[in-house]
């Protein structure tokens, strides 16, 4: 039986930040009121007036947290409303527009745009009473994407927000349910949604890469992604996947709980809570985003700062020339039970930077998940985590004589160009690990004191993920197959250098989504007319131009392919591919040396000695690998999941530089696949409507075509 269930996803925080917000905000005055606003990078409204198409109204009945509001006017009957009745989602704020005085109330957009950008610390603590056998149920969520000016450490940046915060809600699921979320865009500019590392069987287009599987989000314009969460369970996340939007804020997590989780716990915890970690930088990111991509230009934009769920602390002092407030900016706090075992996910949204994470005075942070799939405990007293990976690590409350500790996540300066950062910039993020009797909140009576602990992070000389094929073993044995069907060798660099456009390349080709006719839709109108070139097997080279678009198609039913990834790059690259997880055979410095040298027969064919143990036996298989600078890595996957599915390099910089291309699978099982209407009618948006947030064409650079279609404008 499915349930329908509508999540709550509260608008309305303290009021003693309220105050403070609006004054620091762009948005107060007359033009917030109206709901529009003005931005001089861009010449665009920010935010159009607000329409509901919904007469759905429904009311939550269960909020995440409850909190003393204190508020004027109509504010403060809205938030006893909240208090006396429950969370009420968002959109059907449209509905309530007079409170119990007969006095207006806040529409959605009023509340997100004033409410404080921070997010709770308690909103990233899983509910601790989850029902993991609860039917399957219908999980609604309600967005509205804003433009707001935000500061996360104190400097304000243009920001993209989900109702009005950031990072983004959590999002928290069981294996089988189904995800809704009703998407508006009122920002400036168009969007996409991704679900990183959900598999989308048999929903392809929902699987919200830009020009791929769907048209983007045109300003304005509203979408409802729909999906079903089946054969996985572990910890995800969701990001813009339009231009650097990710960088600019839109970003949250997605914990999908297995049915037997409670079973499954190799080392048993009484708490499970979110670490998002991630860089940031103070500019505007499109903007960085057009200097990366213009001639002679070799590295990527250094971060100015690092964030641990969404907050650190800028000297202000430091950064005259810029709009700053160090004021209400405590650090994230994590209290645990003493004597106790807790979960943590760590989660690298970031766009650039690797993170190293430990927790002072505690040696011991066992690994129990890698992006999905439960491994077998591996003892780490620290983690390296690369952009877009995820690991779930125990840590237990156990260290006498002290009750606070700096949980610290330091950016990897090998893995940048220059190994210093901008001026006054700030490498490390850190957050209070808090033992507690009371695991969430503290009394505001007597504020704590801050850890006095020492850092145990050590430099790390070189940017490379230490075992990807070695140090962790799936939970149960996940054996990868030992004959390979296809095996491509893909070369993986950046094109850079005097007068150059940087761009990325795979095996010479240099990706650029087709923003309006995505490679889905034009896949399944090919089938649909029998267009023969797209239901091949192989380079599709017919159907697409490889320069602009590498499409590798697998028609069998479930065939095992071999990636050989090498990269010719200095630089290392954490790759995703969407739809699909990989076993990761092999990884190592220089060039492939080649299947024999790992115990496989040419090609990847069979094993050569079938009597010993091998590399196929019980690989890690993840969504996210590394390849390190001038090295490779051998990747195996099943192309079982029909449809079209992206594979590219996470450094967002590098991939919206070109470095990614596209595996179609199955297109005899796609054949009758209909796109919704609602995806369609995306695409009949003006093009220059659609290209907006997305990377400037090179043809700008050479003095052709229209500046103000590619500049995120």
């Amino acid at each position: 039986m499915m349930v329908a269930y509508r999540s709550s996803q509260p608008l309305l925080q303290s009021e003693e930040r309220y105050d403070e917000a609006e004054s620091r905000s762009h948005y107060a005055g007359e033009n917030a009121k109206e709901g529009v606003g003005y931005d001089e990078d861009n010449e665009a409204i920010r935010d159009p007036p607000y329409t509901d198409e919904s007469d759905d109204v429904e009311r939550a009945t269960a909020t995440r947290t409850q909190a003393t509001h204190h508020r004027r006017g109509c504010w403060s009957v809205a938030v006893f409303i909240l208090a006396c009745v429950g969370t009420i989602s968002p959109l059907a704020w449209v509905e309530l527009s007079l409170d119990i005085l007969g006095r207006p109330n806040p529409s959605p957009l009023e509340v997100a745009q004033h409410i404080p950008l921070r997010r709770p610390d308690e909103e990233y603590v899983l509910n601790s009473d989850w029902d993991f056998g609860a039917p399957d149920q219908v999980r609604t969520y309600d967005w509205i994407i804003i433009d707001k000016e935000g500061d996360p450490d104190g400097v304000v940046k243009p920001m993209m927000t989900i109702n009005g915060q950031f990072p983004g809600p959590l999002m928290e699921v069981n294996e089988g349910d189904v995800i809704q979320v009703n998407v508006h865009n009122l920002a400036s500019n168009s969007t996409a949604i991704h679900w990183h590392g959900i598999f989308q069987n048999g929903t392809n287009w929902m699987d919200g890469a830009a020009g791929v599987t769907q048209c983007p989000i045109a300003p304005g314009a509203s979408y409802q992604y729909q999906f079903n969460v089946t054969g996985q369970a572990g910890t995800y996340f969701y990001h813009g996947h339009q231009g650097v939007q990710a960088l600019a804020g839109l970003v949250g997590p997605l914990v999908v709980h297995s049915r037997d989780e409670p079973n499954q716990q190799p080392i048993p915890y009484s708490s499970d809570r979110i670490v998002l970690l991630q860089d940031w930088c103070y500019d505007s990111d499109s903007g960085l985003m057009r200097d990366v991509l213009s001639p002679g230009v070799e590295d990527a934009p250094i971060p100015n700062a690092a964030l641990i769920n969404g907050v650190n602390q800028a000297n202000c002092s430091n950064h005259p020339g810029r709009l700053c407030s160090d004021a209400d900016k405590p650090l994230p706090s994590l209290n645990l039970a003493p004597g106790k075992s807790h979960r943590l996910r760590f989660l690298n949204v970031g766009g650039f930077a690797w993170f190293q994470v430990a927790v002072d005075e505690h040696e011991s942070l066992p690994i129990i998940e890698v992006d999905g799939t439960n491994v077998n405990p591996a003892s780490a007293s620290e983690l390296l985590i690369a952009p877009g990976q995820r690991y779930s690590a125990v840590l237990t409350a156990d260290r006498p004589g002290q009750d606070a500790f700096w949980l610290r996540a330091r950016m990897v300066s090998s893995c940048f160009s220059s190994q210093t950062l901008p001026e006054h910039g700030v490498d490390e993020a850190k957050a209070i690990i808090r033992y507690a009797v009371q695991e969430q909140g503290h009394s505001d009576d007597e504020a704590p004191s801050l850890p006095q602990t020492t850092s145990k992070l050590q430099y790390i000389p070189t940017c490379k993920d230490p075992g990807p094929s070695t140090l962790f073993s799936p939970s149960p044995a996940l054996p990868a197959p030992e004959y390979a069907d296809h095996s491509w060798y893909l070369r993986v660099n950046l094109a850079i250098g005097d007068w150059r456009l940087q761009r990325g390349v795979m095996n010479s080709s240099s990706f650029r989504p087709n923003l309006k006719q995505p490679t889905l839709h034009r896949v399944l109108d090919g089938l649909a007319a029998n267009n023969e070139s797209f239901a091949q097997s192989d380079i599709l080279d017919t159907a697409f131009d490889p320069i602009s678009e590498l499409v590798i198609s697998h028609t069998g039913v479930a065939e095992t392919v071999d990636i050989i990834l090498q990269n010719m790059d200095e630089n290392s690259h954490p790759f995703h591919l969407h739809g699909m997880q990989m076993w990761v055979l092999g990884a190592g410095h220089g060039y492939f040396p080649g299947y024999e040298m790992l115990g496989l027969n040419v090609d990847g064919k069979g094993l050569l000695d079938p009597a010993i143990s091998s590399i196929v036996d019980n690989p890690l298989k993840r969504d996210m690998v590394t390849a390190e600078g001038f090295g490779w890595v051998l990747l195996r996957f099943v192309a079982d999941n029909p449809g079209v599915w992206l594979f590219h390099c996470h450094v967002i910089w590098h991939s919206e530089a070109g470095m990614g291309m596209q595996f179609l699978s199955r297109p005899d099982a796609m054949r009758g696949w209909e796109i919704p209407e609602d995806a369609r009618r995306l695409c009949d948006a003006p093009e220059e409507e659609l290209r907006k947030g997305a990377p400037p064409r090179d043809e700008i650079f050479f003095g052709h075509g229209d500046a103000r279609d590619h500049n995120g404008s």
